[in-house]
Formats: structure tokens, C-alpha cells, sequence
């Protein structure tokens, strides 16, 4: 009998594209979803009670749910966190004999953002629970979706903002590699992980650097204009109030703003993981 591999957020960018990979490498993939729509998929939705059929059978599972919708601590804790746990215990209920949890860059200690104390409170249930936890940098790739899918339609305008200059570092993985390193992470030791491991070429790309090579690969050249962070947080800030829908929320700049300033990558050196560098030119984007 083959492995069977459950994916929360499956519905989602990240989700989608680790079930194409375990179903590519030989694997069978269960969908963890909010509404099933395909042969085997198992209904979960985060924040609620986990239904033990969803994890019948299942060998390893693979965490890669996030409501974006929580807004401030209490909602983060009660759905994103709290519902991990919930999930965790469910999968060990159930047999699952591995937890990968898929948590951000964003969360390291110190970190001011909910959405990177939430994944830091994830990982730590995941570990107590015998699980691994992985620390994707920003991902990208054909059709990217998520935070590089906000910035590459962002990049279609004539005049960007930019916090502080955008002198902010990113890493960046693509999503072939860090699905990669999700199968990979099925048959890790969570002693020999050491903790968290970063999924991203080690070498940053400015922010501004970053929004200038997503541009070049759609054929634009926008004006760059430096705004004070603090204005932009104010205003991101006094629209999430007013119930306005904007293309990127506060928490997700204010994660932009403060990145880890050590992001740790000799773990994943150790574990044979490879992530390769961003292009000049992003224009397998479009």
C-alpha cells in the first residue's frame, strides 16, 4: 500500500502545489479542505472540530492551512492556533505517525507581527506533539499566488509606494523547492532538524530590488516612491477599521517591516536542502 499524505489548505497556492508534488513523486495525497470537491478529499476547516474520517488511514500529515481572515491576537489564537492543536491531536488520535507544519519566515522570536506569533505558537504545538516545523521564505513561481501574487499585480501600476525606501531583505524560495523540501521533511528525525527549518535561498533581495525584477518580468518600469513606514501603517491600519478591502492588510507590512534579522539556514544545509537564487528578471510570472 502506498503512503498516504494529507494536505490542509490544498485548496490553496502553497496546498495545491505540495499535492501535484506528492502525487508526482509517487505518493497518494489526500485534500484536507473547507468544501470537498474531488474523489478522496476530506472536509477541514480550521477552527472548527476535525473529523476523524479526514485523517482515516493517513500516514503523514501536512499542515499548510491558514485563515487569513483572523484579524488581531484572539481570533489568530482561536483559529489558527487553537485549531492547530486541535488538528495535531486529532492526527495522533488518529495514527498519523508524522506532522510537517508549515509555519513563515515571518515567525521568530521577537517578531511583531500576529500572523508570525501565531505561526510560532503553531510550531511549538507542533513540536510538543513530535512534530517538524518548516519556515518557507517568500515563495514564488508560475501563477504565484499569496504574498508574491499581491506583488507581482501590484507591480502592474505606475507608481509604487514603498515603506522606508524598501531597503527591507527578502528570501525567497520557489515552490518547486519547497515542496520539495515537504516531502523531504515526511522522513525527517526531529532531533536532526534541530528546531524550525528556513526554506530559502540564503541570499536576500532588497524589497525595492525585489519589486524592480517582478516589474522587468511584465514589461514595466513604475516609479518607486518612498513613503515613512508609519504613515503606511496608519493607513492600512485606519482602512482594515473602516471594513475597506485592500490588496495588502497591516500585519502582512508590518511582517515586511521587521523581517528575522538571522534567519537561520545551516539546518537546512545540513539536511541536503538546495533553493535556488531569484531571477534578474521574474518573468516566469505572467
Amino acid at each position: 500500500m502506498r503512503r498516504l499524505v494529507a494536505v490542509t489548505g490544498a485548496s490553496g497556492y502553497l496546498g495545491a502545489r505540495c499535492v501535484a508534488a506528492l502525487r508526482a513523486a509517487g505518493l497518494d495525497a489526500r485534500r484536507l479542505v473547507r468544501t470537498p470537491s474531488e474523489p478522496g478529499d476530506g472536509l477541514f476547516r480550521l477552527g472548527e472540530a476535525v473529523d476523524p474520517a479526514a485523517l482515516s488511514g493517513v500516514d503523514a500529515l501536512i499542515h499548510a492551512a491558514h485563515d487569513f481572515k483572523a484579524f488581531g491576537r484572539d481570533e489568530q489564537t482561536r483559529v489558527n492556533v487553537a485549531g492547530s492543536r486541535a488538528l495535531f491531536d486529532a492526527a495522533r488520535a488518529a495514527g498519523v505517525r508524522r506532522i510537517v507544519a508549515v509555519s513563515s519566515i515571518s515567525a521568530f522570536d521577537g517578531c511583531r507581527s500576529e500572523y508570525g506569533r501565531a505561526k510560532l505558537l503553531m510550531e511549538a504545538a507542533a513540536a510538543e506533539r513530535g512534530g517538524v516545523s518548516v519556515r518557507p521564505g517568500l515563495i514564488y513561481g508560475h501563477g504565484s499566488g499569496g504574498m508574491y501574487g499581491t506583488l507581482s499585480r501590484l507591480c502592474g501600476l505606475p507608481v509604487l509606494p514603498v515603506a522606508d525606501g524598501g531597503r527591507q531583505p527578502m528570501f525567497l524560495a520557489h515552490e518547486a523547492d519547497v515542496c520539495a523540501a515537504l516531502i523531504a521533511a515526511l522522513d525527517w528525525d526531529p532531533a536532526a532538524a534541530g528546531g524550525p527549518v528556513t526554506l530559502a535561498h540564503p541570499e536576500p533581495v532588497p524589497f525595492a530590488e525585489l519589486l524592480r525584477r517582478i516589474a522587468r518580468g511584465r514589461g514595466r518600469d513604475p516609479l518607486l516612491v518612498p513613503v515613512p513606514s508609519a504613515l503606511m501603517l496608519g493607513a492600512l491600519g485606519a482602512a482594515e477599521a473602516c471594513r475597506l478591502r485592500l490588496p495588502a492588510r497591516r500585519d502582512s507590512l508590518l511582517s515586511l517591516l521587521s523581517p528575522n534579522p538571522a534567519p537561520d539556514f545551516e539546518a537546512a544545509r545540513r539536511l541536503g536542502l538546495g533553493f535556488r537564487e531569484f531571477p534578474k528578471t521574474a518573468s516566469f510570472d505572467h
